[in-house]
């Protein structure tokens, strides 16, 4: 993902609600809701360079324990749809 630390746990925010958060760590999320769990983990890259311009970004992975397909797959929606920028 092109973005930062900071940005990414900002984003993240608004899909915690109902979920027990542990951060075990920085750039490290746990969360726990009714038999299942999903880990969330950001590790830096080195930044993009474009001329001048540098974007930082981020290699995530999301892994997840318990649940249905389809509950993964809505919260892989969701994710998507709080990370989604709009382009131009």
């Amino acid at each position: 993902m092109t973005l930062a630390l900071p940005e990414f746990s900002r984003q993240l925010q608004p899909m915690l609600p109902g979920w027990q958060v542990q951060q075990p760590a920085d750039g490290c999320w746990l969360l726990h809701r009714a038999g299942r769990s999903v880990d969330i983990r950001c590790r830096p890259l080195p930044a993009l360079q474009l001329g001048i311009l540098q974007l930082p970004r981020l290699d995530v992975s999301i892994a997840f324990s318990g649940g249905s397909a389809e509950e993964q797959a809505t919260f892989i929606a969701d994710f998507q749809r709080h990370f989604r920028r709009g382009g131009g």
